[in-house]
């Protein structure tokens, strides 16, 4: 897994980039690049979602809900890539969460004038909030087909399949698919073992 200041941004979405941040759940060479609030607010600086000054009053608990919002959200995607229907305790958990994030959020306008919210850039629980809501728009907008998981050893980074034939299996071609491909040159490569000759009738 790479450090917090090298883990790449590929899903295509914010909340997918948040939810890989960590890895192979329960595989025991599963990673987590977020393990303390500097490891929060560098993913969110580099994300363009805080400011270098980005703090909260209690950072540990920040970083706390911050990991319980995204371990929701990769319940919820994870659901949705397996056809499955999410449970009634992770959308009741979802439900209450949203509101507040939008709370804390200002509605404005982009250059096009298009609505737009806002959260400050300066207060850390941004990063959940941002996750939190465009994850849910995500859910609810994007045709279950383009929403995948990649199929890598240890890998299971959510992406979001914008080619025109809809047919991206890697998370990555330089990295997950890479492998693949060399695995399937290795199995080929190894010498056939002869099978053992019957013994005539």
């Amino acid at each position: 897994m790479q450090s917090i200041a090298e883990i790449p941004f590929i899903a295509g979405h914010v909340a997918l980039d948040f939810v890989n941040t960590a890895e192979e759940r329960g595989h025991p060479d599963a990673g987590d690049v977020l393990r303390t609030p500097a490891d929060l607010r560098m993913w969110g600086q580099r994300y363009g979602l805080l400011s270098r000054s980005a703090s909260s009053d209690d950072e540990g608990a920040e970083l706390r809900r911050a990991i319980n919002v995204r371990e929701l959200l990769y319940a919820l995607l994870l659901a949705r890539v397996l056809d499955h229907r999410p449970t009634r305790t992770d959308l009741d958990r979802l439900a209450a969460l949203v509101p507040p994030a939008y709370n804390d959020a200002r509605l404005e306008t982009d250059t096009d004038g298009h609505l737009t919210w806002s959260w400050n850039s300066s207060q850390l629980a941004t990063v959940r909030h941002v996750a939190l809501t465009a994850a849910v728009d995500l859910l609810a907008r994007t045709p279950p087909a383009r929403l995948k998981q990649c199929p890598g050893e240890h890998c299971g980074w959510f992406f979001l399949d914008t080619t025109k034939r809809g047919n991206r299996r890697w998370c990555s071609m330089s990295e997950c698919g890479q492998d693949a491909k060399t695995a399937r040159r290795r199995a080929l490569s190894k010498p056939q073992r002869p099978s053992p000759r019957r013994p005539a009738a």
